[in-house]
C-alpha cells in the first residue's frame, strides 16, 4: 500500500527552492538537500576526466574566490569539492552548509566550476534553451525569497535532478 504524505508549507518551500535552483542553473545536474545535517550537495557532470593539475587549479580558484567573497560580504561559505571519476562522464560534487546558502554564493560556485572546466562542463541544453533573461531574473527572485523562508523544514533528505529539461524532486 502506498502512503501519501501531505507536504507542509515549509517542505513545499524547500522543494520549490530546489526546482528553481535547477531551472536557473542548467549546469547543476542534481542537488541533494540534507536538512538533518544541514548540507547541500550540488552535482555537476563533466565530460572526460580532468587531470590532477586541472582539479588542483579548480580547488585553488574555489578557495581564493570564496576567501574574497567572505572578505567582501562578511559571509563565510565553506565548501568541500569531490571528484567522482567514472570514465567518460565524471561527477563533481560541491558540498556546503545549507544555513550559509545565498544566491550570490551559488552563482559564485557555479561560475567557478564553469570557468575551471569550460570545455568539460555539461549543461542541460533543454533547460538552457527555455530559460531567457526575464525567466532567469524571475527564478533568482524566487530563489532569494525561498532561501530566506525555507528554514524549519521537516528533517528529510530531498534530492532534485534534471532530465530532458524537466526537474524531479524526491524525498529519500
Amino acid at each position: 500500500m502506498t502512503k501519501i504524505k501531505q507536504q507542509s508549507k515549509q517542505d513545499a518551500y524547500t522543494s520549490n527552492l530546489l526546482i528553481s535552483l535547477l531551472m536557473r542553473f542548467p549546469e547543476i545536474m542534481s542537488i541533494n538537500f540534507n536538512t538533518e545535517n544541514e548540507q547541500a550537495k550540488f552535482t555537476f557532470f563533466l565530460h572526460g576526466c580532468p587531470d590532477k593539475d586541472e582539479y588542483k587549479r579548480f580547488g585553488s580558484l574555489l578557495r581564493e574566490s570564496l576567501a574574497a567573497y567572505e572578505e567582501l560580504t562578511g559571509e563565510k561559505v565553506q565548501v568541500k569539492p569531490k571528484m567522482i571519476r567514472s570514465g567518460k562522464l565524471n561527477l563533481l560534487e560541491v558540498s556546503c552548509c545549507t544555513a550559509a546558502l545565498t544566491l550570490e554564493g551559488i552563482q559564485l560556485i557555479t561560475g567557478i566550476v564553469d570557468n575551471a572546466f569550460p570545455d568539460r562542463l555539461m549543461i542541460d541544453a533543454d533547460t538552457a534553451e527555455v530559460i531567457h533573461d526575464e525567466e532567469m531574473l524571475r527564478q533568482e527572485e524566487i530563489i532569494e525569497y525561498l532561501l530566506t523562508h525555507s528554514t524549519g523544514t521537516k528533517k528529510e533528505n530531498l534530492i532534485a535532478f534534471r532530465e530532458a529539461g524537466k526537474v524531479f524532486v524526491y524525498d529519500k
